[in-house]
């Protein structure tokens, strides 16, 4: 048994980055070398900042305080991605990564839960959490994957203390 597991429910926030984790849309056309400036906006050499969210970061942390292992699953450029992170000094706040330069979010989601599932963490679908503020990969991740708890933030759940209480609600 994991130590995840050892501690009580154990879940999955499967969390997308561009427009929740951070503004920007689309970190991918961002390029790197990124320098923090300030505290929670990175920018590069052309002057184009990205400003990090705290409260979902602290949100995050909240989700792995109740057993929740986290991991990113955002349609990105993965190098940005963790150099982005990595800038933000928040890399540690991830336990997987499900990040490719692909839209195929249910393909990766699915992988993913195969990987836990390899590593003797089983997830029943139930308890997966998807957090994405826009709902394009929805319907082919309740297709493909399953009926997981979309939090569709910034629209429907306004914002991150609502999301807790969905969570807290259906889950915990």
């Amino acid at each position: 048994m994991s130590e995840k597991e050892s501690e009580g429910k154990v879940w999955l926030l499967a969390i997308d980055l561009d427009g929740t984790i951070w503004d920007h849309l689309d970190i991918s056309l961002v390029y790197p070398p990124y320098k923090k400036e300030g505290d929670g906006v990175l920018t590069n050499d052309k002057g184009e900042k990205v400003r990090l969210n705290k409260e979902a970061v602290e949100f995050i942390k909240w989700a792995k305080q109740n057993g929740a292992i986290v991991a990113s699953l955002s349609w990105n450029k993965p190098d940005h991605v963790f150099k982005a992170l990595d800038t933000f000094g928040i890399s540690d706040l991830f336990d997987y990564h499900a990040t490719e330069y692909t839209d195929e979010k249910d393909r990766r989601l699915l992988e993913l839960l195969r990987r836990l599932s390899t590593n003797g963490i089983k997830i029943p679908i139930c308890n997966v959490v998807y957090v994405d503020d826009r709902d394009i990969h929805i319907e082919d991740i309740r297709k493909n994957v399953g009926d997981v708890l979309f939090i569709h933030i910034w629209n429907k759940i306004s914002d991150f203390s609502e999301a807790r209480k969905v969570i807290k609600d259906r889950l915990l």
